[in-house]
């Protein structure tokens, strides 16, 4: 009773401290005089933070959006604090002032009077504190940077922990494969019976009198989080904010036997095993005895000082791994440490937007702000991190791991236990029938040929599968309670002699599962079909994960998602997908807790997606939403956009589905690369509709010579199947493009539409002169997942929303290539769009590319318009470069 007092005392207090609203400043903080529409960025930006709006910031790439974002951010935060501070300040110097005005008074009412100045006594009391606690906050990070300058004034930076050599290796044996396997014994293997200590640290039950504001910044990938600390360190707050970059174990893990098992789940088990064989002191001299440590040798190690160097000094990932492999102590564990006293937080997509990796981590957004840059594929992100793919033989291996885990423990399990796996394995045998098998089948027996495909709504696919009958949702409970993924894991690397285990793999779902249809990237994706099994053995050694994913998406609403249940050849190969409609479904909690939601990208169109499927579908107040858009610092004459219908022998344009594999239109095609080489100086980067166009176009191209024709003008190079080549083949590429090798005078790239070089990178100055799109990248209509997802946007946002999406997921795709074309103010380039259907597109293309755009019916006018550009551009630069003149030649190539 006492704390809920207090509870409500202090938030009435915080209710007043948030009434008046800081006036946006003119003027930001930044490292040089910025563009007017990055000025006009920052002051938007500070208004939707301090109004705790719902904001979607459109600012096309070479904007300096980066910039923008963290001093309009950053100002923001420090002037809140100091703001919320001064408040305080002021607040209680008010009450000082009325409790002496009622001193002074000499009343009848003596206990009216005493009873106000107790009130008021209280409640100056609590803001006091509140004051104390903020003032202790400051003077924690002051005695963290005075032991990083005590820690410099000794001989040596660190004082490395001591730490046996063998310390290590004597935490996990070692198989005939030298695939390091933690020493288990059958105690460990048994379930726990009550609820254990979660992953993340527990949270004080009583409510704080202060945390500080924080700032979460999420992007896709690591490397574009360390782009932004690379931003921040250049920045005029570089030495104003405590950074914390959070990432997985993977990442952060510097226990080399450990990283050795290289598979993110594997490594998070044994970490997570480590942290149970902590022991008490009564054990220790046994185990001293059996000569085996407790634990990872580097947790806890000198964690305050790798804190305090988190916290001080801003850092990327792979900087604070360093510091922990020189001080001994683990980085993972420190750099969670610091989320609490951190100002900004730098995470990726998947720890934000997963509600479970996001409480396992630790993060909090009440009362939080969330920054999510590269936002344009947000709504997919989502729905891809939300579905999943299992296969019967995954189904099958859990099934006889979970029963043959059982029967060897289910003498020392309770009955609540044995009722729960029985449940599992019930649910298991279930799935499995659903494919046309039962727990007497083997994964290679035939499927029944005559089996369809079905598709099911949440709820029709639990009573098909009559999992209706069991309660999910404590069963769910009783797996997460009792560690059995654990384990499992543990039972598996003892007994199971390494059985190779098929891997499960998350197929890609949402719009970009849908464009990779109608790239029909069969060649890559039997790549990675090798790649998964050459490291299954690795990856999916315990298949429980994925089936637990499976049973928590059957809790979905009924109308959020769907199953599809595909058979296959084999009762192994059979498939169970789960995909998520509403990705609004999982952003419900983040729009609710957080302060304020920014959006950030360099192509936002069209904004109403994200309004519509996102905001609203979430529950968001639609005045609580508000959008930015500002136009390229690029001048109008540095970018030439032309739509081209027709090719230089007049044969239309249209790669539809029906034409690409004509030979008029591949030779057309060829011809129009062919005069565009000529004209184009440096680099060409063409984007084709899918992986199988470009290689059906390049086998053309060579058996016809004007592959041959085109490499004597430019090096030619195309998109590799691997990511793993991506950074060699660009390279080159780049190579070719600074120094070619005459008469060649730079590069053609072909690459794919939603591939691995539509996004991301930068094309910047030659190597980008030219960016061609060729065709409409459309997803296939005929995708059953396409055709569920339109229908159910028809039925839940309103009429034709399926339609308008089946529209956009093409532009959006277009749009992206597009936006690596120009980077910087000084940059030029031209864009070429081979589509006639082009022309009644222009509406949902970049503002900055309409401004510019030209419909051209004859290809002559395209070549003379290009021609003029590069003439303009070269007489431009003559002063500072003795550039060849480039060669003019345009004619009808037969």
């Amino acid at each position: 009773m006492r704390n809920h007092i207090r509870e409500v005392m202090l938030r009435t207090i915080y209710n007043f401290l948030y009434i008046l609203n800081m006036e946006t400043p003119e003027n930001f903080p930044f490292p040089f005089p910025p563009y007017p529409i990055q000025n006009q960025f920052m002051k938007q930006l500070y208004q939707c933070l301090e109004n705790s709006n719902l904001g979607i910031f459109e600012s096309p790439t070479g904007t300096g959006k980066s910039l923008s974002i963290i001093c309009g951010a950053v100002k923001w935060l420090l002037d809140h604090e100091l703001h919320e501070k001064n408040n305080l300040i002021t607040k209680i110097k008010e009450i000082n002032d009325k409790i002496d005005e009622l001193t002074k008074e000499c009343g009848d009412d003596w206990f009216s009077l005493q009873t106000q100045q107790l009130r008021l006594t209280n409640e100056r009391q609590l803001l006091q504190a509140k004051l104390d606690a903020m003032v202790k906050f400051d003077e924690k990070k002051n005695k963290l940077k005075q032991r990083l300058k005590q820690e410099k004034k000794t001989k040596k930076p660190y004082v490395k922990s001591k730490i046996p050599v063998n310390a290590e290796k004597e935490n996990l044996k070692t198989d005939d494969k030298e695939n390091p396997i933690e020493d288990i014994n059958d105690q460990d293997l048994l379930l726990n019976e009550a609820n254990s200590e979660s992953d993340a640290s527990d949270e004080d039950e009583s409510l704080e009198l202060y945390k500080n504001c924080k700032i979460f910044f999420c992007s896709r990938t690591h490397s574009q989080l360390s782009q932004f600390v690379g931003e921040l360190k250049s920045s005029p707050y570089s030495e104003s904010v405590s950074v914390v970059p959070l990432a997985s174990r993977q990442n952060y893990c510097i226990n080399k036997f450990v990283k050795k098992l290289r598979n993110v789940n594997m490594i998070n088990d044994q970490c997570l095993q480590f942290q149970r064989r902590k022991t008490t002191s009564k054990k220790e001299k046994t185990l001293k005895k059996m000569k085996s440590t407790s634990g990872c040798p580097f947790k806890p190690g000198d964690q305050e000082l790798l804190l305090a160097e988190i916290l001080t000094n801003i850092q990327d990932v792979e900087e604070i791994a360093s510091k922990g492999e020189e001080i001994n102590t683990c980085s993972y564990y420190a750099s969670r440490k610091s989320v609490e006293d951190g100002q900004i937080i730098l995470v990726p997509y998947n720890s934000i937007l997963h509600k479970n990796t996001r409480d396992s981590s630790g993060i909090n957004l009440k009362n939080n702000i969330l920054i999510i840059d590269e936002a344009h594929n947000l709504l997919e992100a989502i729905e891809r991190m939300h579905s999943i793919t299992i296969t019967g033989r995954h189904i099958f291996h859990c099934y006889n791991q979970v029963s043959q885990y059982q029967k060897r423990f289910q003498a020392l399990f309770s009955a609540k236990s044995v009722m729960y796996l029985t449940q599992l394995t019930f649910c298991l045998k279930k799935l499995l029938k659903m494919l046309g098998g039962n727990f007497k089948s083997q994964p290679n027996d035939s499927a029944d040929k005559g089996a369809m495909s079905k598709l099911y709504t949440v709820r029709d696919f639990e009573m098909a599968a009559e999992l209706d009958t069991v309660n999910i949702f404590h069963l769910l409970d009783f797996i997460k309670n009792s560690k059995l993924i654990h384990k499992l894991r543990g039972y598996a690397d003892k007994y199971e002699n390494g059985v190779v285990i098929n891997t499960v793999s998350k197929k890609e779902m949402g719009v970009k599962a849908f464009l990779n249809k109608l790239q029909d990237k069969e060649d890559v994706e039997e790549i990675d079909r090798k790649l998964n099994e050459k490291e299954s053995d690795e990856s999916s050694s315990n298949p429980l994960i994925f089936i637990n994913s499976f049973l928590e998406y059957l809790l979905s609403k009924n109308a959020d998602g769907r199953v599809f249940v595909i058979p296959g050849a084999t009762v192994g190969q059979g498939t169970l997908k789960f995909l998520l409609l509403n990705p609004a479904a999982h952003f419900h909690d983040i729009v609710q807790e957080a302060r304020a939601v920014v959006l950030a990208g360099g192509t936002m169109e069209p904004m109403s997606e994200f309004k519509e499927q996102l905001f609203i579908g979430a529950g968001a107040n639609p005045e609580r939403i508000m959008t930015f858009s500002c136009d390229h610092v690029i001048p109008k004459e540095n970018i030439l956009t032309n739509v081209v219908t027709k090719g230089p022998t007049g044969i239309e344009f249209e790669f539809n589905y029906q034409n690409r594999g004509n030979d008029k239109m591949l030779s057309e095609l060829g011809r129009t690369l062919q005069n565009i080489c000529n004209i184009v100086p440096a680099g060409i980067v063409v984007f084709l509709p899918s992986y199988s166009y470009e290689e059906l176009l390049y086998k053309y191209l060579e058996n016809s010579g004007v592959l041959a024709k085109l490499g004597s003008k430019k090096c030619i190079f195309r998109e590799p199947k691997l990511t793993s080549q991506v950074n060699q083949v660009l390279e080159k590429y780049a190579q070719a493009v600074k120094n070619p090798v005459k008469p060649q005078n730079g590069s053609l790239l072909f690459s794919v539409v939603g591939g691995k070089l539509s996004e991301g990178l930068n094309f910047s100055d030659d190597l980008g002169r030219c960016i061609i799109v060729v065709g409409m990248p459309y997803p296939n209509i005929k995708s059953p997942e396409l055709q569920e997802k339109m229908k159910y946007l028809n039925e839940s946002v309103k009429p034709g929303a399926g339609n308008i999406f089946y529209e956009n997921s093409c532009m959006k795709a277009v749009n992206q290539c597009i936006g690596r074309a120009v980077r910087h103010s000084r940059d030029y380039s031209t864009v070429i769009l081979l589509d006639k259907r082009y022309s009644n597109k222009i509406s949902a293309l970049p503002g900055w590319i309409q401004r510019t755009v030209a419909i051209n019916t004859a290809f002559g006018s395209v070549i003379g318009s290009m021609a003029k550009f590069f003439a303009e551009k070269r007489a431009a630069n003559q002063s500072k470069s003795n550039a060849e003149e480039m060669e003019y030649n345009y004619f009808p190539l037969f």
